[in-house]
């Protein structure tokens, strides 16, 4: 019986860690930056990047 009582307090535990991770993780997502990605390329002249036309 005791073994049941501390299988099912260590299952909650986990349970609450398991949803405050997904709960965090789905804020970091909100967080990211989603500009669109520029390519780039190296100017034969002056040897540093420019954007792609």
């Amino acid at each position: 019986m005791k073994f049941l009582i501390l299988f099912v307090i260590l299952m909650s535990i986990l349970l609450i860690f398991k949803f405050f991770k997904k709960k965090q993780d789905k804020f970091s997502d909100n967080k990211v930056n989603k500009e669109s990605v520029i390519d780039l390329e190296i100017d034969p002249k002056t040897k540093e990047y420019k954007p792609k036309d």
